[in-house]
């Protein structure tokens, strides 16, 4: 019993962090590049979608901290318009 308690906080505890997962990132800037109200330029919009291919990229080799940090760069574009 106490294993299968100890399992359910574990996966309740993962369910948390699934926040800062780089993949809920590259999806958020999906979401954002892909919307109809997004108005931004062609310069950002290519910009934008390098860094998520680049991002992409650095995900499929695992190095998760380089896409996260990608994607925020990518994000953060979205505000300057």
């Amino acid at each position: 019993m106490k294993k299968i308690i100890f399992s359910f906080f574990a996966a309740f505890a993962f369910c948390l962090t699934l926040d800062a997962c780089p993949y809920q990132k590259m999806a958020e800037v999906d979401q954002k590049l892909y919307s109809k109200d997004t108005n931004i330029q062609p310069e950002t919009f290519a910009k934008i979608t390098n860094l998520r291919m680049e991002g992409e990229k650095a995900l499929k080799i695992g190095d998760l901290t380089k896409s996260e940090e990608i994607f925020d760069r990518a994000l953060a574009l979205f505000s300057n318009k």
